[in-house]
């Protein structure tokens, strides 16, 4: 049935496929009214099991809630009414979706099996089946059986899909690329796969092509809202204001208590609603280029260089966030080199220790710090922090992990990319080593 025809009264039949499910699952997230539709018929669902003393009719109408409250996302819910009919193969199907959302794979893969029609191959609950395997850490067994299903399905743009993501999960990149490009061949519109392609790109840098493919999936339904999120934080770096708050609030229409898109929101309107001097922004810019240029551009001495590259300290910026008393702690670091330093700086119209009132290259352990020195000389990977989080940290300049616990939250939210969120996960990170944010004034 498709979503033209489709009436949300048959979740409330005995004899509702996965198709009239999928069907249904597009019209409700079409627009909020069809989605205040499908809560209303929960609701009366709910309702008319309360009311009903048929054991039967109870059976069905616990099927239809259950798929029901699956469409809109609330899981465990779902779970509590499927388990009443796990024993029909409809309701072992989206007992086993449910199952799977909630990271509980074993249960999963037993519903979905439960679920098989004895008579007949479905192509389709065995790509369910090798992506639950995939979930679950089984990349041998999913490998596999995507493998003898390409005898039949070669054609089949979610068996390139499947087979691509477990390449991936498996670490072989350039082979998963390829299946990737196989299923968008055989069907463009692929979501899954315009998906993984779009986070890779993403992952990788490649801005451009990311926001390319992320914008491929915004017309397909339901929508994804991992695509939303990563394509609004996207269009933010960009300084897209208007598109990132415009993604941002499609999440919020779908999942109005989506903690992540209300962040993001807010810093997104937040920036939209700035106004910036024009003048200003060229003087910036016009600084950044100064403060970026490395020391190697520069003709210094061998005693001044082997210094600042033991303080790793590669750029004007880095000189200009460290005072005279700092460079002279270090060993070897006398006065002649420090009027060398000084000399360099004069020529582009700065001082040492200027940018101090920004913030500051790590220098030491925290005040306060008894723990080993060790992981504040760590990279920030050490901390396992998100791959956007890791990327705008770089952007802004920290490396490592005493570089991060020498800023202050104030000092973090002061760039334009830094989100709420990255700090909220910033402070996490910290917590599990003992770690924290330099306080305000210290």
């Amino acid at each position: 049935m498709d979503i033209a025809t489709i009436d949300i009264s048959i979740l409330e039949s005995e004899n509702i496929s996965r198709d009239d499910v999928t069907s249904l699952k597009q019209k409700a997230y079409a627009s909020v009214e069809e989605k205040d539709k499908l809560e209303k018929e929960v609701e009366s669902l709910s309702q008319a099991i309360k009311n009903s003393r048929d054991a039967a009719k109870k059976k069905m109408l616990h099927q239809g809630l259950g798929i029901g409250l699956w469409l809109l996302g609330r899981t465990k819910e779902a779970v509590a009414a499927l388990d009443e009919v796990k024993t029909r193969k409809i309701a072992a199907y989206y007992l086993g979706k449910c199952y799977e959302e909630l990271g509980e794979y074993e249960k999963a893969l037993e519903c979905l099996e439960r679920s098989r029609k004895d008579d007949e191959k479905e192509f389709d609950l065995e790509m369910d089946l090798v992506g639950v395997k995939r979930k679950a850490g089984m990349l041998k067994e999913a490998l596999k059986r995507v493998e003898q299903l390409s005898k039949s399905y070669e054609q089949e743009a979610e068996l390139h899909y499947q087979w691509g993501y477990c390449l991936e999960e498996a670490g072989e990149y350039v082979e998963a690329m390829s299946h990737y490009e196989k299923a968008l061949e055989l069907n463009p519109e692929h979501p899954g796969t315009l998906f993984r392609v779009a986070y890779n790109y993403d992952l990788e840098g490649e801005d451009d092509k990311a926001v390319e493919y992320y914008e491929k999936c915004e017309s397909l339904s339901p929508i994804f809202i991992n695509v939303y999120i990563n394509l609004g934080t996207m269009y933010e770096d960009r300084g897209d204001y208007g598109k990132a708050v415009s993604c941002f609030e499609t999440v919020l229409r779908v999942d109005p208590h989506n903690k992540k898109a209300g962040l993001y929101l807010k810093d997104a309107k937040a920036a939209l609603n700035m106004h910036y001097d024009e003048e200003r922004l060229r003087a910036r810019d016009r600084e950044s280029e100064v403060l970026n240029i490395p020391i190697s551009d520069f003709e210094l001495s061998v005693r001044s260089r082997n210094c600042l590259e033991r303080m790793n300290i590669t750029t004007l910026k880095d000189l200009t966030m460290v005072t005279e008393a700092d460079l002279l702690s270090y060993k070897n670091f006398g006065e002649t080199s420090l009027n060398e330093i000084k000399n360099v700086l004069a020529q582009k119209g700065l001082s040492l220790g200027q940018a101090l009132n920004i913030n500051r290259p790590f220098l030491g352990p925290p005040i306060g710090y008894t723990g080993e020195v060790g992981i504040l000389e760590n990279p920030l990977s050490a901390l396992e922090l998100s791959a956007r989080t890791l990327k705008t940290l770089g952007k802004i300049g920290i490396g490592t992990v005493g570089e991060l616990v020498s800023m202050s939250e104030e000092k973090l939210l002061s760039h334009k990319t830094f989100k709420n969120i990255y700090l909220e996960e910033v402070k996490e990170k910290l917590g599990l080593h003992g770690l924290k944010l330099k306080e305000q004034g210290d």
